[in-house]
Formats: structure tokens, sequence, C-alpha cells
């Protein structure tokens, strides 16, 4: 793969907070070859060791080391392109971040984006996937902002953070941080991530209209098509794909398939921002959704056909991914979570 990109919509976002300050950003701009021609381009890419650059030499220029936690604060319908569309235009909170963090890689590649939904909690996390990029402080930090500005836009102000947890050392003042996000920030944690109750997941949103999320999602879901072709994820997916759904190939098989070690196909996957886990688990969500829309199998029977040994995971399973149990979704739901899969957890499925 060639080096990382990400969509120059995402930078016009950090430019456009840097002229707010009263300084200008050609200067920055001239020093990553970027014009703003291209920074409203839809389809304009930049390389992402680029973006973190001129994030880093932003807060520099204006010499304000919480630049990144400003510039998310300051997030809103378009400062995402078509992400931030898709966020504010889920039904449910659930839907907002399980469709974020699906089609994030449609924007930004080499990233590890996540949400976890159990025991009551709800996390979020990210952090830039290639090591050598090490300039990413401001990055973290705004994107972690961005996400609590666009959750606390869909719901109208009403969530609140249990804490907040960052990879990089705490810079500047601690009560900074604390003030932004209304709790508890750790530093120097294994991941950038903030954690939140569960129950603000149910909120509708308060922003746009639902009946526009299936349409960026579909959107949103051809690109990534595209993005996958020729990938090793496409092959992955393939390979899962042509196996009987209860008897999904093993990790090692695929690997031999390829030419591969295991442990070199974990490492092509996860620098195409996936995994083997996350493809085997997308591909029986989508296989379980078909059975439930055109079968009248149980759902135990449908639990038991796409590999789960008893149906209470395939419920866990399958309510995180669709934002609904299964029951809902084959009565059909609210509609909106019925379309795409989201790389999940894998909770009592067979792994190969």
């Amino acid at each position: 793969m060639g080096e990382p990109t990400i969509s120059a919509q995402i930078l016009r976002h950090v430019a456009n907070c840097v002229e707010l300050t009263g300084h200008s950003a050609a200067g920055l701009l001239d020093r990553i070859a970027v014009s703003r021609d291209l920074l409203e381009d839809p389809e304009g890419l930049i390389p992402l060791a680029h973006f973190l650059s001129f994030f880093e030499d932003a807060a520099a220029l204006l010499r304000n080391p919480h630049f990144g936690l400003h510039a998310g604060r300051l997030s809103g319908s378009d400062s995402l392109g078509p992400l931030s569309f898709l966020f504010l235009s889920a039904p449910t909170l659930r839907t907002a971040f399980a469709s974020f963090t699906r089609y994030l890689s449609t924007m930004q590649q080499a990233a590890r984006n996540q949400f976890d939904d159990e025991g009551g909690w709800a996390t979020f996390s990210y952090g830039v996937l290639d090591q050598s990029l090490t300039r990413r402080r401001q990055d973290a930090e705004y994107s972690i902002s961005a996400m609590f500005s666009l959750a606390r836009q869909f719901t109208g102000g009403e969530i609140e953070l249990r804490e907040v947890r960052f990879e990089h050392e705490r810079v500047g003042d601690y009560a900074r941080y604390r003030d932004h996000f209304g709790c508890d920030v750790f530093f120097e944690q294994d991941c950038n991530a903030f954690t939140m109750e569960g129950r603000f997941l149910d909120l509708r949103g308060r922003v746009l209209s639902s009946s526009l999320h299936p349409i960026l999602e579909d959107h949103l879901r051809r690109k990534a098509g595209e993005a996958l072709a020729g990938s090793y994820a496409h092959r992955v997916k393939a390979l899962i794909a042509a196996a009987p759904l209860d008897a999904p190939p093993c990790v090692a098989d695929t690997a031999d398939r390829l030419g591969l070690s295991v442990p070199t196909l974990h490492r092509r996957l996860r620098a195409e921002g996936t995994g083997w886990r996350e493809l085997l688990q997308d591909h029986r969500m989508v296989a379980a959704s078909r059975l439930l829309r055109e079968s009248r199998r149980s759902i135990s029977a449908i639990a038991l056909a796409v590999g789960y040994s008893e149906s209470a995971s395939f419920i866990r399973s399958f309510a995180r991914h669709f934002g609904q149990p299964p029951h809902r979704f084959r009565n059909g739901g609210t509609g909106a979570e019925t379309n795409g899969a989201a790389g999940s957890r894998t909770d009592g499925a067979q792994s190969g």
C-alpha cells in the first residue's frame, strides 16, 4: 500500500479554525503543498502525515497547546464531510456511533476506530495506526473532542462523559482538559477514548432528519467497497463468503490460501484498518440480517446457522452491531439500522 491518506475536507475545517483566530492558514498550507481548491474538492486526498504536521504546526503558530481540543469543539455538520451528516442524521446515538466507525475508513486510512457497547457502558476509541507518524497529539485531542461535540449536538447537550483517555502525556494545565470534557481525563493510556453510560445511546437525534441516514450510508458503503477492491481485506472477505456459514475458514487456512503467515495476514489487515475477527463478524451479521428478512427460521436456528453456539450471545452481538435486537429487526425496526455492517465485537462467536 502507499502512504495513508485523509480527506482534504477534514483539513478544511482545521484550516478554517486557524483563520478564526485571525491568523492566515496560507503559509501552513503552502508548507504541505495543499491548495485551497483541493480543500474544497469532495474527492481530494492528502497524505495523513501532512495533515498531522499541519495540525502540530498550527498549534505552534497559534501558541495554543490545546488547539486540537478547540477545533474539535467547533466541529459541526460540515466539519467531517459526509461522515458528519451521517452521524447527525442517525435515528439514535447508538446508530450514529456505529455508522461513523463503520465508514471512517472512507475518509481516513490507517486509523483504529472502534465503538463498544457492553455492560452498561459505551466507549468510542480512536488512534492513528501508523507508528512512524509520531506528531499526532493535536489530531488525537481533536478527534476525541470532535466526536464528543457531535454527540452533544446530536442529543441537544444531554450526554455526559464518565472519563476520557489519551495515549500521549499531558501538556498544559489539567484543568483545561477537565473543564473541556466535564470528567476525569487520563494520559499515557493504551488508547484515545471516551466512555459514557450506555443509557445515552437510545437518545434520538435532534439535528437532521433520520430519513437522510440510509441515503448517506448507501453512498459511503459504495465508496468503502471501491476502497476495498484488490485489498487483503477484500480477498479475505471473498474467502469467508465462499465457506459455509456455520463452518467459516480458520485464520490459518485463510493466510495459507493467500500465501502469507498468520502474523503477516494480521499485520496486512491492521494496515487496512480492519482485522480477521471484524471481517468474520461482519460477514456473520450481514448473513444473519438476510436470514431474518428472507426466511422464517427461528432466531436460535439463525444463530446456529451463522456460527454461534447459543442464541444469547448471538442476540447480544446482533444488537450491538445493528442497534436493535434480531426480533425487532425482523419486525421492521427503525429501518435505518438495517443497512451495512460494522466491525463489531465477537462475543460468543466461534473463531478460527
